[in-house]
């Protein structure tokens, strides 16, 4: 499970156009790329040869990575997001000959401290379709981006 995740594009300091692709400072990008896209790669790098080629890798994306619906602000997390994605599919064609299934999930807004009070899903609604996702048979899923159990657009 693949459930690192930073969005450090918030709070005071990106209020109005500040969290633009145009005017986020690059190094925030990178940081949030690091934490959310090449720790999950590095983490699949380490375990895939372990894991006797069986069992599931999920990787926690959000909707704001889908290409399908991407909207401008928040750079950082939307790129970090879609390269996640991204991933997903490159090693789910890479590990296809295999018994490892690889998906994404989106659990949507969830309150926890990065989701905040505010938001409009628990800690168990979010964490349901990654434990689904985890617990797919052998012939199970594989390559694919779910929210609620079903799939979504890329």
């Amino acid at each position: 499970m693949n459930n690192a995740g930073v969005f450090l594009e918030s709070g005071p300091d990106f209020e109005g156009d500040k969290a633009s692709a145009l005017s986020v400072p690059p190094k925030i990008v990178q940081k949030v790329f690091e934490t959310n896209t090449l720790a999950p790669l590095r983490l699949c790098q380490a375990l895939v040869p372990l894991m006797n080629a069986q069992g599931c890798i999920v990787n926690v994306s959000s909707g704001m990575g889908s290409l399908h619906d991407m909207g401008g602000s928040w750079p950082g997390y939307r790129i970090s997001k879609a390269g996640l994605n991204a991933l997903t599919r490159i090693l789910a064609a890479e590990l296809s000959a295999t018994g490892i299934r690889v998906n994404a999930v989106c659990p949507g807004w969830v309150r926890t401290s990065m989701g905040g009070k505010n938001a409009t899903r628990s800690v168990e609604e979010g964490a349901d379709t990654i434990v689904w996702a985890a617990c797919l048979p052998a012939d199970g899923q594989t390559g694919g981006f779910f929210r609620d159990r079903k799939a979504v657009p890329w």
